[in-house]
């Protein structure tokens, strides 16, 4: 030790003021260890354009076609969210290592933490009723968001949860309304590139929560239908503005989308506009059917079943849910007046505020003679 003293001593006096001496093994990694990897090249709308036209691609076996799709898609989202370590992608037939999982099957769509591991093992067409009539290119949309929607559950960890992540104790339902939201926000970010039509959106985001509950291995389902899709239109909001063209669509808020329609003859003469609209609309008639459904049989095993039973069926009431999706209406606007007309809904002519989308006003604004 009496050696080293003036060694460390004429160190001293050599450095310059105020320089600090860094010790060996202060790294910012174990030694022995790699530098840890550079973070991602960004996302451009560029790389989102290419991915749609490799959708496009027919060449090839279609199960092919999918891997190839979603592997790339798989390397765009993790450009995306410039994550710092991109999860392994998964296939049916594939091993896995956490989650209670060794193999991957279907119906397996899972994000698995400790291991890592996105798996995408759905056969959508045994997964969805609605899905057996589409299109590969088609349901390649509804595997996209899927995909986006595990990511979601990867970049949380990393990132946060978004306008999910308050409360003391963090619940399922706080998680996987903070995925939907991501996947809102990267497929809104689709949608502003040009990687994404206004009609493929909406099927598929129809499509995607028709499939309620898609964390295949998880104990805990979360199907409440509202609730996501206002997560996944929240995240799509992020990315768009009102009145920002999205091809001959025009975005009029984060829940309705128009397009105007050819004038006719009558056009003229009523002082009126039409359009073609996208809204999403919630559904309450199922949910009503269901409670009053429930409500009759609760009823009938008081009367004729056990304790049990009857305490069961109590514990269901009011558990029917609201569902919604995005519609495909004709709207329209008499700028004489200040009214609007949808149709096929349950209402005739409305004054423009009783819009509670807000559409008719925004396109009153926009469209109507200023007088």
């Amino acid at each position: 030790m009496r050696g080293r003293w003036p060694l460390l001593l004429a160190l001293a006096l050599t450095m310059p003021v105020g320089a600090v001496v860094t010790p060996v093994l202060a790294q910012p990694w174990a030694p022995g260890q790699e530098p840890p990897p550079a973070p991602p090249k960004p996302a451009d709308p560029a790389q989102a354009r290419a991915l749609d036209t490799l959708r496009k691609d027919t060449q090839g076996a279609a199960n092919d076609r999918r891997r190839r799709y979603l592997r790339a898609a798989h390397d765009l989202l993790h450009r995306y969210w410039a994550s710092r370590e991109q999860p392994e992608l998964l296939f049916e037939g594939d091993k896995a290592e956490g989650c209670g999982v060794t193999r991957v099957e279907h119906p397996m769509a899972f994000y698995c933490p400790p291991s890592k591991q996105i798996a995408m093992a759905l056969n959508l067409r045994r997964s969805v009723k609605s899905a057996r009539g589409k299109t590969d290119h088609e349901l390649l949309l509804l595997d996209l968001a899927v995909l986006a929607h595990e990511w979601g559950h990867h970049v949380n960890r990393e990132l946060g949860r978004g306008p999910y992540s308050g409360g003391l104790g963090i619940t399922v339902k706080q998680e996987e309304l903070a995925a939907d939201w991501r996947t809102g926000v990267f497929l809104g970010w689709l949608l502003s590139s040009g990687a994404l039509g206004v009609e493929e959106f909406s099927q598929t985001a129809n499509l995607m929560f028709e499939m309620g509950d898609y964390e295949r291995i998880s104990q805990q389902h979360h199907g409440y239908p509202k609730d996501r899709f206002e997560a996944l239109t929240r995240g799509l909001d992020s990315q768009l503005k009102v009145g920002q063209r999205l091809g001959d669509w025009t975005v009029d808020s984060r829940e309705a989308f128009s397009r105007p329609l050819p004038a006719d003859p009558l056009d003229q003469q009523l002082g009126r506009r039409r359009y073609e609209v996208q809204r999403f609309e919630i559904d309450r008639s199922q949910q009503i059917a269901t409670n009053v459904l429930g409500g009759l049989l609760g009823a009938a095993s008081c009367v004729w079943g056990s304790q049990q039973q009857c305490l069961g069926m109590a514990m269901e009431q009011g558990k029917g849910r609201a569902h919604g999706a995005y519609t495909r209406r004709e709207l329209t606007l008499f700028c004489r007046n200040g009214s609007f007309d949808v149709n096929e809904d349950d209402f005739g002519v409305q004054p423009l505020r009783r819009d509670g989308k807000g559409q008719a006003s925004v396109l009153a604004a926009r469209d109507c003679p200023r007088t």
